[in-house]
């Protein structure tokens, strides 16, 4: 009798401190993870170099963006070119999207049918505006939810509800940090003096992603 009375007082104990099945314990540091933003550059839009100067994505085109067996895709300025070799991908005017293929001079085009906004970091990744986050310490397709970013009305009008989806990794930072896919430079722009620099991030399955796309953000990704 009393193995069975002591059996189910630890039964009771693990109820009280189980965890939700939803949510997930990750790293503590991510209680005040840093947030940062990227987007993709547009041929003829103003845009941000490493070195905060803004400039706009035109000029003479005398940088060619070829392919792994040496076909032109297009012919750009050096300051486009350069900027898409940064972030890794680009869009010209004419709705073509590129991406780096197997080293920084080589680019690919990107189906836009399968991905209107970008590839992710794998084959089955891609990218969905203010959806989308890199990070390199978290599993692909998990659903976090980032409280600072609930209620933040975004560039379009509409209201984030806080729940994003790894999709991405970064090159140019390690863990413990979260960068958002706001699409444009101008939605940066909007939202570098609403958005904190650090934020606190949890994992849940249940969260639930939204699509955050207007007729305008279409007619700017030329869709």
């Amino acid at each position: 009798m009393k193995s069975t009375i002591i059996l189910a007082i630890v039964f009771l104990c693990m109820l009280v401190n189980a965890k939700p099945l939803n949510r997930r314990s990750i790293k503590a540091c991510y209680k005040n993870a840093r947030l940062t933003q990227y987007w993709i550059p547009k041929e003829g839009d103003k845009d941000m170099l490493n070195d905060g100067k803004v400039v706009t994505l035109s000029g003479s085109k005398t940088s060619s963006l070829k392919t792994t067996s040496g076909s032109t895709i297009a012919k750009v300025s050096k300051t486009t070119y350069e900027k898409f070799q940064m972030e890794g991908t680009g869009l010209l005017q004419n709705g073509v999207m590129v991406n780096l293929d197997s080293d920084k001079d080589t680019f690919l085009k990107v189906d836009r049918d399968e991905s209107p906004y970008g590839l992710g970091s794998t084959d089955n990744n891609h990218l969905s505006p203010w959806v989308s986050v890199a990070s390199n310490d978290m599993k692909h397709g998990s659903k976090l939810f980032i409280k600072e970013l609930k209620g933040v009305k975004l560039p379009d009008g509409k209201v984030h509800n806080g729940c994003v989806r790894v999709d991405d990794e970064g090159w140019s930072f390690s863990g413990c940090q979260i960068d958002f896919f706001v699409l444009q430079y101008s939605a940066y722009q909007k939202l570098q003096d609403i958005l904190p620099e650090h934020v606190t991030v949890t994992e849940d399955s249940s969260c639930k992603i939204l699509n955050y796309v207007t007729a305008a953000v279409k007619k700017w990704a030329v869709i």
